[in-house]
């Protein structure tokens, strides 16, 4: 199973207005043709951006990644389905600062994995995912 977060539109929409807003900035004291240029290299650095901070969730038959985290099946204790309610409290006032996060803050659910590796002080996992579920299932946990 493998699930990929990318950015919604509002981000995308976001950055656009950003760019642009550079571009109305410095685009008086800059030529049409260095104007172009920079108006390419930030859409450019945008997508780059947008590919480089997307989420890859992967499980398969003996190992999950998220990220490029990984860590074998068998030192998974639990895995807990998290809304949005439980979500929001995980990710403030009950984190522990050991914790391995993979969030992404415009996706409001998610999976707290709790490990079981006396060599690892992470005592869970936190990862946004829109479907929770079908990860548990493949988990069998």
């Amino acid at each position: 199973m493998r699930e990929v977060i990318n950015w919604p539109f509002r981000v995308w929409l976001l950055f656009a207005l950003l760019n642009l807003s550079v571009l109305v900035a410095v685009g008086v004291v800059l030529s049409n043709i260095a104007l172009l240029i920079l108006g390419l290299i930030l859409a450019a650095a945008s997508i780059a951006f947008s590919i480089s901070s997307r989420l890859v969730l992967m499980v398969s038959d003996g190992c999950v990644s998220v990220g490029r985290a990984q860590i074998e099946k068998k030192y998974i204790k639990e895995v807990l389905i998290l809304d949005e309610a439980a979500m929001a409290y995980e990710r403030g006032a009950g984190l522990n600062p050991r914790a391995f996060l993979a969030l992404r803050f415009w996706v409001k659910t998610g999976l707290k994995i709790m490990l079981n590796d006396p060599l690892d002080p992470t005592p869970y996992w936190l990862v946004s995912t829109r479907s929770a579920q079908e990860l548990k299932d493949k988990l069998g946990k």
